[in-house]
């Protein structure tokens, strides 16, 4: 079985961390917060995150059946069957997949390292019309 296990975009979540730290500074510089208080609770939401990424309680695996991921509270779906339509959103760190189903539903993945050949993997094996992929495509498992 042909399998795309993706990795979290860590340069996109250190930049987040980056950005979250700027915020907080600037916070306590304007307002008076308890700046020891403010800076636990961020070190404690940006600690949880990184850990739910590092022993895999967020994780997005694309299968030729369907997508199999989970955002840390509990692990979902999607068959092959519902999806509609796949693209991707590129911008400078950032590569969106967005996933349209049979119920009108769309589903975002935007914390995932899409390569140009991962992109096209993805796309032909839930494309409705098969016949414009190449069918001697192969995708390792990236496991």
């Amino acid at each position: 079985m042909n399998a795309i296990k993706l990795s979290p975009n860590w340069l996109l979540q250190l930049v987040i961390i980056l950005i979250v730290a700027m915020v907080t500074f600037s916070v306590t510089l304007i307002f008076t917060v308890n700046q020891t208080v403010l800076a636990l609770t961020i070190t404690v939401i940006i600690f949880m995150i990184s850990i739910l990424n590092i022993i895999n309680l967020r994780f997005l695996h694309c299968y030729k059946a369907g997508i199999y991921y989970s955002q840390g509270l509990g692990k979902k779906y999607i068959n092959a069957d519902e999806i509609v339509d796949i693209q991707f959103h590129s911008l400078k760190l950032l590569t969106m997949l967005v996933v349209t189903l049979e119920n009108q539903k769309v589903v975002r993945f935007y914390n995932w390292q899409f390569d140009a050949q991962t992109q096209q993997s993805i796309k032909c094996w839930y494309r409705k019309n098969k016949s414009s992929c190449n069918k001697l495509q192969q995708t390792p498992c990236n496991a």
